[in-house]
């Protein structure tokens, strides 16, 4: 019922972009990407999954809609259960620090989850999605901020380590033909 509104709603006015969810803020994507990792991973998700993705992706396309598929990138519940070595942690006892909804992030200077985010932003593209924009590209800004450590991005200035991060990105998309955007937190 929410596509038969939205395919009204695109049909009665002006809209030409939809923002999909493709990883959600609980870690989970959207869809079977086709990466055997990031599939076994996600069987373990609690977000909402979508059984026909691609499909879905091209009948907005027949209808000219620009999909954006966006993807929460440091805030990651799923992930941090599965691989704590690269949380956030609590600075008091080395456990994976969490904000004040409970959500816990991944440390940004942990690079192996930077590949993690490559493959399902280059799974998303093959099956359509027109741009890939990251959100929650950032470090925690709430909760118990007296007790929190990086311990991967230690003594790197945040914004430093942020900058390495986006040039990770923009070097391994280079040449791809994939777009992305992203959302800056203020």
């Amino acid at each position: 019922s929410f596509r038969d509104k939205l395919s009204k709603l695109i049909e009665e006015t002006e809209l030409n972009a939809v923002v999909i969810d493709i990883k959600d803020y609980t870690g989970t994507i959207s869809f079977e990407t086709g990466d055997s990792e990031i599939d076994a991973l996600n069987k373990n998700g609690v977000g909402c999954k979508v059984s026909d993705m691609k499909d879905f992706v091209e009948s907005l396309h027949d209808k000219n809609i620009y999909v954006i598929g966006r993807v929460t990138v440091f805030q990651d519940p799923l992930y941090a259960k599965t691989h704590p070595e690269l949380a956030v942690k609590r600075k008091s006892d080395g456990g994976v620090w969490k904000d004040r909804k409970g959500i816990s992030f991944i440390d940004v200077g942990a690079k192996p989850f930077w590949d993690h985010i490559i493959s399902i932003a280059t799974s998303s593209y093959a099956i359509g999605f027109d741009e890939i924009n990251f959100d929650y590209i950032r470090f925690p800004s709430d909760g118990n901020m007296k007790d929190i450590l990086f311990s991967h991005t230690g003594a790197t200035a945040k914004k430093e380590m942020l900058r390495q991060f986006f040039a990770y990105l923009d070097s391994k998309f280079a040449g791809t033909g994939i777009v992305t955007s992203a959302d800056l937190f203020g």
